[in-house]
């Protein structure tokens, strides 16, 4: 096989991350929530924290419950659509929608009667914080360009280290490298070249002339909420969060290269149909976190309504196992066959499962609100995730039982975090009217920014034990979301209907592998995919105060 060119591309994108191991883009995924709860706090655009009397708000400000003066109940339900599209790329949108419960909940209002503890508030709060369900394919037509890469040379890059080529022929070395590209050397897509003394000296690589990829993903994370909250005057009030996190999260991808022979022909069938490289892969990740949230509101006028909110969430430890298979098929036989024409294909498979631990990072909430006379609410708020903060852990194997503790840190895992990963800062706001003794009018405003540093990538190359668990190459780099929100709300007696809109607009770019011909280099010679995400809710919510 010789060094191959490659004259056109053929790619497609998704809306969910793709690891098999943790990565950068498992703690991203870990670390962001979506703009879900209720229709009231969706169509103020989640500003509620410090306006308070909201029970999707006690997920950012645990405070916001003490200002309940009655017990209430809700539950809500949403319709999810999103239309996604490669830029530049005809045939290239992908639509779906999906029926989700995003919200059910109660606080119980206990009234003291003298001194200056008013209330004692007690609550739980299930919200859907991560909606993973997309499908993910983009049917697209072959595309100029390419930039000469084929995931052999990924493949190659991963069959050596510090000491020169590995054999993967060895139990040793196929266990010091990434399933992947133990694979990719099973069905030919790479095959030592040997020096008179049958020492490795090189790893050929395939030649391919287009791209084709997609995945579905499916699951979420889902957060539950145990609050308690105190009213002292009706000025200063404090709440306290223990939640619990559950991860479900599955995805299947396809990724199918057109390859070349060493005399840039096609491999063909006996039919005269081309035959190509294929990958199937399924993940899934299953797992719970555990959580502490503190918060305070403060009236600091007696006179006014206006309200100073702070929240702090401390680092979820989330413990997760994660379950992989890959498959591949190759139309490459070994380069010492007469002939490759006798392999329809070469075929081989593995699976993967591991255990760890991952930390997502701290967060902190500040948050303004005030009423002007009964009929205006105005919120405010800004967040910050501290992605300094957040780890990836290996359990430690002791004679096959598992560490119980938290595990250790990977250090090569946290120096990706560090050059890759940036702080999230969330802008929150939103404004109600009530326009009529029974109807209210609301609308709000997102600002998201974007997770990732301007060259961040899925390093497959990293010096760490995550690299043996790895079996995906492809991955996403998220731009600034921005959410716009509109909702209505009507309230009759102790019952009342909320509804809201959410529209939602990111920029991404996506690529289906990682490849520099300086294996420390962080830019990607093959190009990017750049996708417009757009997604819009619909929800509606029904609630009993009492």
């Amino acid at each position: 096989m010789k060094k191959l060119y490659i004259s056109a591309v053929l790619a497609s994108a998704f809306v969910a991350l793709p690891t098999a191991a943790q990565d950068i883009y498992k703690i991203e995924q870990l670390s962001s929530t979506d703009l879900n709860g209720d229709a009231r706090y969706i169509g103020m655009g989640g500003a509620m924290s410090a306006l308070g009397a909201n029970l999707s708000a006690i997920s950012t400000n645990p405070a916001s419950s003490a200002l309940y003066r009655k017990s209430d109940f809700s539950a809500t339900a949403s319709l999810l659509n999103q239309n996604n599209r490669a830029n530049n790329l005809s045939n290239s949108s992908v639509r779906n929608t999906k029926a989700s419960l995003d919200q059910m909940g109660f606080v119980y209002s206990l009234y003291l009667d003298g001194g200056n503890l008013r209330f004692v508030n007690m609550g739980f709060n299930y919200k859907k914080s991560k909606n993973f369900s997309t499908n993910g394919l983009l049917n697209i037509v072959p595309m100029p360009g390419g930039n000469n890469l084929s995931q052999s040379l990924l493949m190659r890059q991963l069959a050596q280290n510090g000491n020169g080529w590995l054999d993967l022929n060895n139990s040793g070395a196929r266990a010091s490298t990434s399933p992947y590209a133990n694979l990719g050397y099973d069905v030919f897509m790479i095959d030592p070249v040997y020096d008179s003394n049958k020492r490795i000296t090189d790893y050929k690589h395939g030649q391919a002339d287009a791209y084709h990829q997609s995945r579905q993903t499916e699951g979420g994370i889902q957060a539950y909420d145990f609050n308690l909250a105190f009213n002292f005057n009706d000025r200063f009030y404090f709440g306290a969060n223990l939640g619990v996190y559950s991860v479900n999260y599955e995805s299947w991808g396809n990724y199918e290269e057109q390859n070349l022979r060493e005399d840039g022909s096609y491999f063909t069938s006996a039919s005269g149909e081309r035959k190509t490289f294929i990958i199937k892969h399924y993940e899934q990740m299953t797992g719970s976190g555990v959580d502490a949230k503190f918060g305070v509101i403060v009236r600091p006028l007696a006179e006014s309504n206006f309200r100073l909110g702070l929240s702090v969430t401390t680092p979820t430890l989330y413990s997760l196992e994660t379950n992989s298979r890959l498959h591949m098929s190759s139309p490459y036989g070994h380069t010492e066959t007469t002939s490759n024409t006798k392999y329809e294909y070469t075929e081989n498979q593995v699976s993967v499962s591991n255990d760890y631990r991952i930390v997502a990072p701290w967060k902190v909430n500040f948050s303004l609100g005030t009423t002007i006379g009964r009929r205006v609410a105005l919120g405010a708020e800004y967040e910050i995730v501290d992605h300094t903060t957040a780890q990836a852990r290996l359990i430690d194997d002791y004679n096959g039982e598992f560490e119980r503790s938290s595990g250790h840190q990977d250090e090569a895992l946290q120096n990706e975090i560090d050059n890759h990963l940036r702080d999230i800062h969330t802008l929150r706001l939103g404004m109600e009217v009530l326009a009529t003794p029974n109807f209210s009018v609301r609308a709000g405003y997102n600002f998201v920014s974007s997770p990732f540093a301007k060259n961040a990538y899925l390093n497959m190359l990293v010096n760490g034990q995550s690299r043996r668990y790895s079996t995906a190459t492809d991955y996403i780099n998220y731009g600034n979301t921005h959410r716009a929100t509109f909702g209505l709300g009507y309230r009759s007696g102790n019952f009342y209907l909320d509804a809201a809109f959410l529209y939602q607009t990111q920029s991404a770019d996506m690529y289906a592998f990682h490849y520099n011909s300086n294996s420390r280099a962080t830019e990607n010679e093959l190009p990017a995919q750049q996708l417009n995400l757009r997604r819009s809710t619909v929800t509606l919510t029904a609630g009993f105060r009492f």
